[in-house]
């Protein structure tokens, strides 16, 4: 059925069906011409059709207007920026390394010896003699403490470094003796070693009560007492071994 629209003489708008056969069509029944040729039919949309092949590719356009002026001028500054951000970082690192290299000058010309990963040097009062009670004060003035005799070995390169600076003198140790003859470190904790590991001055350790600090006396004389001696902690010595 369609429905055909006409117009009066009076200007009324007129409707008329019409029985159209084969109005209704499938899709596979409509032809291109039939389209064409048929208004009935026209308003019908079949399925999109496959995609064609792409077209040749057009020209070249014209090239843009670039600013080269202002690139240039961004990239300058950009360049700059990163620039002073390196020299600030480079300068910080050669601070930083010009430190160093003070430090570990300052640590090579400190340390007469190296054991155990430690340093070990000679700290001496400002005049006359140390007492006892300085020898912390001492060693802290180079970020150390009152050093201890880690074993033989270590007594005898701390020994001869003692003579070669000062022969004939004595030193404390940050070490302690009990009556019972243990050893103990700067710490508190037990040494290591015993007293027949080490080497002593003749009739040392004493067996006197109050000598219970370790100091080490350093001779190179023929048949002279030298080695590790016990001492009183109210008496004075030349200086004293720090480590750190």
């Amino acid at each position: 059925m369609i429905l055909n629209k006409s117009f009066g003489i009076d200007g009324t708008n007129h409707f008329i069906c019409q029985k159209m056969d084969g109005a209704l069509v499938s899709e596979s029944q409509v032809g291109s011409s039939d389209i064409s040729s048929n208004p009935t039919i026209q308003h019908i949309q079949g399925r999109p059709g496959k995609r064609g092949i792409q077209g040749m590719k057009g020209e070249i356009g014209p090239p843009g207007n670039v600013n080269y002026e202002t690139i240039d001028l961004k990239l300058e500054n950009k360049v700059n920026q990163k620039v002073q951000e390196s020299m600030t970082e480079y300068g910080s690192t050669v601070a930083e390394l010009q430190e160093e290299v003070r430090n570990l000058k300052h640590r090579q010309d400190l340390c007469k010896v190296f054991y155990g990963g430690k340093c070990f040097w000679l700290a001496y009062p400002s005049r006359g003699y140390a007492p006892y009670s300085l020898i912390d004060e001492l060693c802290a003035q180079e970020g150390g403490t009152p050093a201890n005799i880690y074993g033989r070995n270590h007594f005898e390169e701390i020994d001869t470094l003692s003579y070669s600076f000062a022969p004939r003198k004595t030193f404390f140790t940050g070490m302690t003796i009990n009556s019972n003859k243990i050893v103990t470190m700067n710490n508190g904790i037990e040494a290591s070693w015993t007293v027949g590991d080490m080497k002593w001055n003749p009739g040392h350790p004493s067996n006197h009560a109050e000598w219970t600090v370790l100091a080490i006396y350093t001779v190179r004389a023929p048949g002279a007492s030298q080695g590790m001696h016990s001492w009183s902690k109210n008496s004075h010595a030349h200086g004293v071994i720090c480590e750190k």
